[in-house]
């Protein structure tokens, strides 16, 4: 059910994490964002829910030559693969944030042109004028950049990260211990005699599964002590976040040996099973779970990843709190491995539960087998607007159900989103 790699891609001096760029829905244009890859990059922070907390990492950083430094140029590459049958022009954005705020001079945005079964390699350069946790998106637009055609998932972001001065000041201080000698501190170095075992990261994707699909998991072990040690055991669990006490084995895997500094990275892939409670879940790793070795600290070896939402149904377009245009394009866009058939409710009532405050889209008895839809022109605003000024509402909900052959049924989370009148002066 699982599988381990230490990971290490370097290819013509260039390291690149392909992760899988989130296609949203059965896209008509065929496009695909099959890799980014940085000229410089660094394994902190190696995810998104990283804390940058590993004073040893941070110095490493700065010495390391493959990592970016200030003032160095960055070269992004994406390459985007046209697998449809024809031509398609398309609107290609590389979006570049620092902190997780969006650097808008380094931004690119061209449209291109690619042919029937080519692959466009897109390449921009940034100048590294901030330190800082680095985000790079890449998101593929229609030719007018008014519609999002393929956006990057949150998680599948490519990272780099640069410690700022304060960052290495900060770090230095935490390697090391000081003593009062005639009123001067006198700084020495803290020495690590035994080993010390702790996650760097725990990192899992996607953050909102489906029943039936694969979450794939990164974590990364660091010994951060000052000797060698050797047979480590490791244990992966994932429970319920309203169930913290029952706890299910997900792998054991183990480290023949690693020496002091040294970090290895385990790639798990898991599916929970089909019976599981729709909800909340965590992944906890623990590093010698019955404490066998002797460490520096004993009290670090257990860390815990993100939350990963379970459901039936995952909502991807639009984006929660989304504004349309009254005579612009609406389309709602969802993922299901579990159901074939499927309606949207939209409405004013965020609970679903006042039968005359939201309608059905198709409407009647009528069901789609596509995990998209595009309601007919005029439908949407028509009846929408109209109900927002009945019940005096100014955003609307909504969901999509579910349906098997067998007639079971299941509803997907709420999501919010309002529409902007046509001006009536224009």
């Amino acid at each position: 059910m699982f599988r381990i790699l230490v990971l290490n891609f370097i290819f013509s001096g260039i390291t690149a994490f392909l992760l899988p760029t989130l296609l949203l829905g059965h896209q008509p244009s065929g496009l695909k964002i099959i890799a980014t890859v940085l000229s410089k990059t660094c394994p902190l922070p190696d995810g998104p829910d990283m804390t940058i907390d590993s004073p040893d990492s941070i110095l490493k950083s700065v010495t390391n030559p493959s990592c970016p430094k200030l003032g160095d140029k960055q070269l992004i590459q994406t390459a985007i693969l046209n697998q449809g049958k024809s031509s398609i022009h398309a609107g290609v954005e590389i979006v570049v944030k620092v902190d997780g705020q969006e650097l808008k001079k380094k931004r690119h945005r061209k449209v291109y042109t690619i042919q029937a079964g080519d692959t466009a390699r897109v390449l921009h350069e940034i100048n590294l004028e901030n330190t800082g946790r680095y985000q790079i998106i890449v998101r593929i637009w229609d030719t007018r950049f008014k519609r999002i055609l393929i956006d990057t998932q949150s998680g599948d972001e490519r990272l780099f990260y640069i410690a700022s001065p304060q960052d290495i000041e900060v770090a230095k201080t935490q390697l090391s211990s000081g003593v009062i000698v005639s009123g001067k501190r006198i700084i020495t170095p803290l020495k690590f005699d035994p080993p010390d075992l702790r996650w760097e990261s725990v990192q899992v994707l996607p953050k909102h599964a489906l029943r039936g699909e694969k979450l794939r998991l990164r974590l990364n072990l660091i010994n951060a002590g000052g000797d060698i040690v050797q047979d480590v055991t490791t244990k992966v669990q994932y429970y319920n976040v309203k169930q913290p006490m029952r706890k299910s084995v997900i792998a054991v895997p183990r480290a023949r040996v690693m020496a002091p500094g040294e970090i290895i990275t385990f790639d798990l892939e898991y599916i929970l099973p089909e019976d599981q409670l729709l909800g909340n879940y965590q992944i906890i790793a623990t590093v010698d779970p019955e404490n066998e070795i002797e460490e520096l600290k004993e009290q670090n070896n257990a860390a815990k990843s993100n939350v990963i939402r379970l459901s039936d149904i995952k909502l991807l377009l639009p984006s929660d709190k989304f504004t349309f245009e009254e005579n612009g394009l609406f389309l709602f866009q969802w993922d299901s491995l579990a159901f074939s058939e499927f309606k949207i409710q939209v409405g004013v009532d965020e609970k679903f539960e006042d039968s005359g405050s939201y309608f059905d889209l198709p409407q009647g008895n009528r069901w789609i087998a596509d995990k998209e839809l595009v309601p007919l022109a005029g439908e949407l605003p028509g009846m929408a607007m109209g109900l927002m000024r009945a019940k005096e509402k100014n955003q609307l909900y909504w969901r999509v159900i579910g349906r098997q052959a067998s007639g079971r049924q299941a509803i997907s989370g709420i999501r919010i989103f309002a529409i902007t009148p046509v001006n009536s002066e224009s």
